[in-house]
């Protein structure tokens, strides 16, 4: 005969237990769904309002519709802002997202004093992009900066104009946001490659597979998840990219690093008209929640 089976527990299944542990995890969540809600719910929903309106930020906002949005269309500087900003996400979001799964591939390998480099490469994170505009600033002066220095040993003559010519000026942005954020893409991937199980690799290299072919079927295919938040997050902040540019170059030379982000702030806090910029703010985030929607069904993460 077989043993009769053992009495459920009552108390596994009842929807009090499921109720109970919901209200727990609601309970920890709170302070954060309260930041959330406070700090970027509410203001996001407070701007969309005010693209539909007339502000001077005092007084009260009047309603006048898509007018602010017409006005962006039909705005030379705007278009030229989108323009330039563009440019900066395609010479910078690629390196970034390329030099950080290098990096990370550098300060993963079983070699003594790595904990050291790691934190050497993440250090210029921890730098406020004022202090990081300033040492560029330097660094790619003209007649007396350290980069032109370099290239005129390697035979690069007339100095280059760095921050003074609408040619260089934005590959100059670039080349500072690479040097200042790449680390943190590192940091992302490294976690990433420490997740990856050595069963693997193990498997793999029964198999016969070589260095590149670990690289190519097994970290490449086993880091898509983490591709999916590093590729966004990174063009996103390119998109929006601002502190630098105003430290380096306040939009020139001519024009050819002024930023939707700089647009937005100077129709602000400027030109003190909150409507044109509200709607110019719109206009970002429908762009880079575009980008991120194709990118995250290209990958097929949604």
């Amino acid at each position: 005969m077989s043993s009769p089976a053992p009495p459920k527990d009552k108390r596994a299944t009842s929807p009090w237990i499921s109720i109970k542990n919901d209200l727990i995890a609601y309970a920890f969540m709170t302070p954060y769904l309260f930041l959330f809600i406070v700090f970027l719910l509410l203001p996001a929903a407070v701007g969309v309002y005010a693209s539909f309106t007339k502000w001077g930020i005092i007084g009260q906002p009047k309603w006048i519709g898509l007018k602010n949005y017409d006005k962006l269309i039909n705005s030379d500087l705007f278009i030229e802002s989108l323009e330039n900003t563009l440019y900066f996400v395609i010479l910078a979001a690629i390196p970034l997202i390329v030099l950080g799964f290098l990096l990370a591939l550098l300060v993963h390998q079983k070699l003594r004093g790595r904990n050291i480099a790691r934190a050497i490469v993440f250090l210029p994170h921890v730098v406020s992009v004022a202090a990081v505009g300033i040492i560029f600033q330097w660094i790619l002066e003209r007649s007396s900066g350290l980069l032109n220095y370099y290239l005129g040993l390697l035979g690069v003559n007339p100095p280059i104009n760095w921050l003074g010519e609408p040619d260089w000026a934005m590959p100059a942005i670039a080349i500072t946001t690479i040097w200042w954020t790449v680390n943190g893409n590192m940091i992302i991937y490294l976690a990433g490659l420490q997740d990856i199980p050595e069963d693997l690799y193990e498997a793999a290299k029964i198999d016969g597979a070589g260095r590149w072919q670990e690289l190519r079927y097994v970290t490449i295919p086993m880091l898509m998840p983490v591709n999916a938040f590093v590729i966004p997050l990174t063009v996103i902040a390119c998109w929006r990219v601002f502190g630098q540019v105003f430290v380096m170059t306040r939009g020139g030379p001519q024009g050819a690093t002024f930023t939707v982000a700089q647009f937005i702030y100077e129709t602000a806090f400027v030109n003190f008209n909150m409507g044109l910029a509200s709607a110019a703010g719109v206009i970002l985030m429908l762009i880079t929640l575009s980008f991120t929607v194709f990118q995250l069904r290209a990958m097929k993460v949604i």
